[in-house]
């Protein structure tokens, strides 16, 4: 079983070998591949063939949800058709046993076919969310009964965390956590957290290089509500909205929900819809120094989901000048490399630089 590649809950995050997702908490994360989409497991009473055919449907349901990053898409007649004919999608099965609760439990784990899975969301018109995907850097300011706040941070002990490392497993977003450091405490003071004040909050997130900033401050009142305020820093894009609730599991699923919904919308590719934006064009790498660089190249584009094909046109010295064709535009194949570390914009002279053709520069 392939794992998602993320860090645990820890101060300095390492690749997770296990579908368990953490919460990551590491200076420079950029977007991160998310593996395990299609993979589902599912606590089941036995192994008979009514609880396997229920864990086929909520597996196939969490799946889409992780796929499509939008809750609203399980209410499509074509997603409901799919999910009670869950069992044409799956690709793979086992079961395992548990001994470490009270009593001994069983879960089904359930690889679904991808294709099939991509296909049905494809004829329904419905986006699918590419593996790689955008962070989202979490500054959380909390209030207590007693007045005291807490900017919380990867090493503070919460139960908000458990329910924010909970949803980023389910809905496979990457969500980090700050370190809490000497650095983070000058750079954003606790009272100026809770303010939401957006210039700070993106000065102190500057070292964690994160594609999306996360603010919120939560107070809970004596009477238990949960009232609050969010702020989500996103390219140019400045959202605020307020929460109240009485359960901080619904009060955080909210808010991120939220945030997860945008970043599907804005990566999300629709290929029926794209069809008619579908370009070809010419992308121009510098710093492919030899034969390791120039295939690690054309694998990294080949990975992105916006790529339907990549062939080489020229080759110079350290340049490499290739045809790719996309299945959307060409700003998204950008927003796509902007992801990653491997491909940076470089900078041309005025008298170089040509709007028909991608300047890039392979850093890897």
């Amino acid at each position: 079983m392939r794992g998602m590649k993320f860090l645990p809950l820890i101060n300095i995050f390492a690749i997770s070998a296990t579908l368990a997702l953490w919460l990551l908490s590491a200076p420079g994360a950029h977007g991160l591949v998310v593996d395990g989409l299609y993979v589902q497991e599912i606590a089941v009473a036995d192994q008979g063939d009514a609880e396997q055919l229920r864990a086929y449907r909520e597996g196939l349901a969490e799946v889409i949800l992780k796929v499509t990053g939008e809750e609203r898409w399980l209410q499509s007649g074509d997603v409901t058709r799919a999910l009670r004919d869950a069992q044409s999608y799956v690709q793979e099965v086992t079961y395992r046993s548990s001994s470490a609760g009270l009593a001994p439990q069983t879960f089904i784990r359930v690889i679904f076919d991808r294709a099939l899975v991509d296909r049905m969301l494809t004829t329904a018109g419905i986006p699918v969310w590419d593996r790689n995907r955008p962070s989202v850097l979490l500054w959380l300011t909390v209030q207590g009964a007693d007045g005291q706040r807490e900017l919380l941070g990867s090493d503070s002990e919460h139960p908000v965390l458990d329910l924010i490392r909970e949803f980023s497993l389910k809905r496979g977003v990457p969500i980090l956590l700050p370190l809490m450091d000497v650095e983070d405490r000058r750079n954003l003071p606790v009272d100026v957290a809770w303010s939401l004040n957006e210039q700070a909050i993106r000065n102190a997130s500057a070292r964690y290089g994160a594609d999306s900033v996360l603010s919120g401050r939560v107070l809970q009142s004596p009477a238990g509500d949960l009232v609050g305020l969010w702020q989500f820093l996103f390219r140019d894009r400045v959202e605020t909205f307020d929460s109240f609730e009485r359960d901080l599991a619904v009060y955080t699923n909210i808010a991120l929900s939220r945030v997860t919904a945008a970043l599907a919308t804005h990566f999300a590719l629709a290929r029926q819809a794209s069809t008619q934006s579908d370009q070809r064009i010419t992308l121009r790498v510098e710093g492919v120094g030899d034969v390791t660089a120039y295939v690690d190249l054309l694998a990294y584009l080949q990975t992105l989901s916006v790529v339907q094909s990549v062939s080489a046109s020229l080759l110079d010295g350290t340049s490499l000048e290739l045809d790719v064709q996309l299945s959307g535009s060409t700003y998204l194949f950008t927003e796509f490399i902007s992801l990653g570390r491997d491909l940076v914009p470089d900078q041309l002279p005025e008298s170089d630089a040509s709007e028909s053709v991608l300047h890039y520069r392979w850093v890897r």
